[in-house]
């Protein structure tokens, strides 16, 4: 009896060896797998509302077919809505070709798709209310002394499409990202934010890259005449004070010195329609290489009289 149990653990022992060994062999086998669709196809939901069964000869370990085998219900793949061709009414198809790039997120990974036993795979993706909104970053930046923005802060994609219940979605008119907080900077920056996404409601993204230029700068002073324009004639119209200090903001190196080329005034059109007869100090555009202008006093007042007076 004792050999006859000897007998058996090492007969046992030997099928268990040499059935991990052949599990553990790559084989090529025809497995099949129950997919879901996501994805991003502007106006339509964001899943499949069915499934589809793909077929496929792959080749893996024994253990992972095995388990391909035994898996049950259904597995969520994402795809790219530029796979997705629209093919007839709510169904948009992909063919087996571009599928061999979703081979892991169908099979899992350590499986080989050799090919699949279609030509294309349809879904059907159902309508939904939509609507697009501009998107709108919050920002809290802080720039190393003598650095500062040379261009507006820019989000790609600018705007979002919006899905939900259309009483929900009506009072949605914008969509900001998350705070974009950051210190020291000093040179041009690009990074990515998250988007906060109103309740109720699923975003076609959600996030976005942003961009800003920053350039290095100098400070010039100087104090400048309050010039006075559009004034008819046998009119004179005064400034108080009549000069003006103004700060040019400018990158660094200096290309040109705007204290030359950019004056101040004030408009009389602005002065006849002031209740006051106080004017806002404005000034030429700006040329090439100055980012900003600082003006001290902003405001003045004027005083109008006739010519023979």
């Amino acid at each position: 009896m004792k050999r006859w149990t000897s007998f058996l653990l090492c007969l046992f022992l030997s099928a268990s060896i040499w059935l991990i060994y052949n599990l553990s062999q790559a084989h090529t086998d025809i497995v099949s797998q129950e997919v879901v669709a996501e994805s991003n196809i502007e106006g339509r939901a964001g899943r499949s509302s069915d499934a589809v069964t793909m077929s496929a000869r792959c080749t893996a370990s024994g253990f992972r077919l095995l388990r391909i085998a035994l898996r049950r219900g259904s597995t969520v793949v994402r795809f790219s809505a530029d796979d997705l061709a629209h093919s007839d009414g709510d169904y948009y198809s992909i063919s087996s070709s571009q599928l061999l790039r979703y081979a892991e997120s169908i099979f899992g990974p350590g499986v080989k798709v050799e090919s699949f036993l279609f030509d294309r795979a349809s879904f059907r993706f159902i309508p939904e209310n939509n609507k697009k909104v501009p998107v709108r970053p919050v920002k809290l930046l802080s720039f190393r002394p003598q650095y500062s923005l040379a261009s507006q802060l820019l989000v790609r994609p600018d705007s979002v499409i919006v899905y939900g219940p259309s009483e929900v979605i009506g009072r949605i008119e914008e969509v900001y990202t998350r705070t974009i907080s950051l210190s020291d900077i000093h040179s041009n920056t690009h990074g990515e934010a998250r988007l906060e996404t109103p309740t109720g409601v699923r975003l076609s993204d959600d996030k976005v890259e942003y961009s800003f230029e920053v350039s290095r700068y100098v400070e010039l002073k100087a104090s400048l005449p309050i010039a006075v324009r559009n004034v008819p004639s046998g009119i004179i119209l005064r400034s108080y004070p009549t000069t003006a200090e103004v700060v040019f903001k400018c990158v660094f190196p200096i290309i040109t010195d705007p204290a030359g080329i950019v004056g101040c005034y004030v408009d009389y059109d602005e002065f006849q329609g002031s209740i006051t007869g106080r004017c806002v100090v404005r000034h030429d555009p700006l040329p090439k290489g100055v980012m900003e202008c600082r003006i001290d006093p902003q405001v003045v007042e004027c005083v109008e009289s006739l010519e023979n007076e």
